[in-house]
Order: C-alpha cells, then structure tokens, then sequence
C-alpha cells in the first residue's frame, strides 16, 4: 500500500503532538485534548476519526527539562479501521538566542481491523474466511521527531511508523513511513494581534507529497481566526476560542475542491483543549506553536 495510512488534521497548528513526539511536554502546565474529525459528512463509509491527548513536562532545570505524555487515535473509514495508543517522551534542551531543541520518541501499537460484513462479493459468499472480520495488531511502533523552537517560531520533523511494520492478514501491506516537516512564524501587528502563518509537508512512500498551509490571525491569545488549504483538497475556515481560563475550543469546516465534492462538499473538525495552569510556571520557554 504506497499511500497515506495516517489521519490528517485541518487544523494542524492546534494538532501538533499528533504529528511530531518531540512537541511533547511543550506546554507552561498539564495539556489536555479531545477531538473528532468527520470528513465528508454526508459521504457513506466516509473516514471519522477521533483522539485524546495528554502531556505535561517534569525535571525543569535552567538548561533543560523533559516531556512525557501519551495519545489515543482511532480512524475508521468504511470497512477498514485502526485504534492507535502510544506513549511519549522527549527531552527539551535550551540553546542560544533564545531557541530551544527537543528530540522525542513515541512507542505503542496499532491494531487494524476489516470487515468484510456489507461488502458485496458474490464469488466469495460461501467461503467462510470472508464472512467475519480480520484484524491484526502490530506491536512495537515507533515514531521519532525533532523540534527546534524559541518564541516567535519553530521547525519540526517528524519519522511515524518508522520500523515500517508488516500487518499480517491484510496482503502485502505494510505501515509504511509518514514523513512530516512543519514550520511557522508568531508576527506581532500592533499591541493586540499577532499573525501566525505555518505549513505543513507531508511525505509517504511513492506517494505525492501534500502540502497544506494556515494562516490565523489572534487577537489578545483569547481569539483566532484564519484560512486554511492544502494541495488537491481545498480551502477550509478555522476559529479558535478561549472560552474559558483553562478551556479552549478549536474548529474546522473544509470545502472540499477535488471530484469528492460532487459526493459531499462538507467536513468538520473540532478540538477542545484543557490546561491546568496556576501561577506562571517557571523557566517555560515560550513557542509559537502555543504561546
């Protein structure tokens, strides 16, 4: 199978941790997040994805401190599906110039399933091996990523499924490696509002790369609004608000451009993002993925 095995998320730049373990414990204090992505809506056996996360940081010196966390994922689109659990950890190094470098590795396990029930295959109706499902799981997955950040930007890349697994009962298919390179700037306007461009590589196997781009537009780190695209899609619109101290939600709506639209036009994605933040942690060293 040489193409994409992974969700992609509209809003990435509130949806790093699922791209790039090294992001890992890049927050003041505990992060956590829900979301779910229902693309296609009214598009039968349309892909739905769903996940948590949760991170924090632990061991803060002056030069250095760590990041642990894990994240849930789950993806099903038509009779094909997969629930991902990993654990991560990454070490944060502070530089010069007010840069900082993080290095970050993920393991867990990815468990894939197929069900053949609803598929029409007359040739295949008394063979007893088609009548259920099949299902594998694979253990361990690795990913591995890399961060260099300070306070008005960041370069990230990123390795999943870096062992390229085999998932045995389906074929010859394989988990095949997700290259991903991000990148994004934090440009103060005035006293109140910052510009936060930011784009999005991503890269598997023989596959064409895809490339997606975001511009937000915040106002007082308390509201965001901004335009979103990305290669041989289409264009989407993006709000984030902070409609509590420690609560944040976040959305997507994409218009899709290529054929699918003749199918269903709409996709929507949300995120609520929680913080348990007191006073001003000390030696945070401040992103622009997140401040």
């Amino acid at each position: 199978m040489e193409a994409q095995q992974l969700p992609q998320y509209t809003f990435f730049t509130y949806n790093y941790l699922n791209y790039n373990p090294a992001v890992t414990g890049n927050t003041p204090c505990l992060e956590a997040k829900v979301g779910y992505r229902m693309q296609w809506a009214e598009y039968e056996g349309a892909p739905r994805t769903g996940y948590v996360t949760v991170h924090n940081k632990f061991g803060v010196r002056r030069y250095n401190f760590h990041g642990i966390g894990a994240y849930v994922e789950t993806d099903n689109a038509g009779q094909f599906g997969y629930t991902s659990l990993h654990a991560n950890y990454a070490y944060h190094l502070k530089l010069t110039k007010g840069y900082s470098l993080s290095t970050g590795i993920g393991v867990g396990f990815m468990q894939y399933r197929f069900g053949y029930v609803g598929i029409n295959m007359p040739q295949l109706v008394d063979d007893p091996a088609v009548q259920g499902s099949v299902g594998d799981i694979i253990f361990p997955v690795f990913n591995f990523g890399m961060w260099l950040y300070r306070k008005d930007k960041f370069f990230g890349i990123s390795v999943r499924q870096l062992t390229s697994p085999k998932v045995d009962g389906f074929a010859d298919t394989r988990l095949k490696r997700h290259y991903t390179f991000a990148y994004s700037r934090a440009l103060q306007v005035g006293d109140d509002f910052s510009f936060k461009p930011a784009i999005l590589v991503n890269y598997v196997g023989k596959s064409k790369p895809s490339l997606e781009g975001q511009a937000l537009l915040e106002y007082k780190r308390k509201v965001a609004i901004g335009l979103a695209a990305r290669s041989g899609h289409g264009v989407s619109g993006l709000v984030k608000l902070d409609v509590l101290p420690y609560l944040t939600v976040a959305y997507a709506y994409d218009i899709t451009a290529n054929r699918i639209r003749l199918a269903s036009y709409n996709t929507h994605e949300i995120t609520l993002g929680f913080r348990a933040c007191g006073m001003k942690q000390k030696n945070h060293v401040p992103c622009a993925a997140y401040d």
